[in-house]
């Protein structure tokens, strides 16, 4: 496995914003990415983390979504929207990140 490191955004750059842009339609042809608010939404919630996968080169290959909720019986949390960029399937950016940064 190459190094991955994995980063929660905090900050939407506009490399964020392009590489979302270029996974979403990976991930989905049904849906089209998110615009600019809806992802400074996503960022901004306190009930959802962005994460996104950084090549040894800091090029994003990939992201991810955690939404955490509560409920009658407790805290719940769901991970969605999983997606390894396709140029960068295969070399184990999909497993475990050598770190994770907050």
């Amino acid at each position: 496995m190459w190094p991955v490191k994995v980063e929660i955004v905090t900050t939407l750059t506009p490399a964020i914003v392009d590489a979302v842009r270029r996974l979403v339609p990976q991930l989905s042809t049904s849906n089209p990415p998110p615009t600019l608010a809806q992802l400074g939404e996503i960022v901004e919630s306190p009930a959802t983390d962005l994460f996104i996968a950084l090549d040894g080169d800091g090029t994003i290959v990939g992201m991810s979504t955690l939404a955490v909720f509560r409920i009658p019986t407790g805290q719940r949390a769901w991970i969605e929207d999983v997606v390894v960029d396709e140029a960068a399937r295969g070399r184990g950016a999909g497993g475990v990140g050598d770190t994770l940064s907050r």
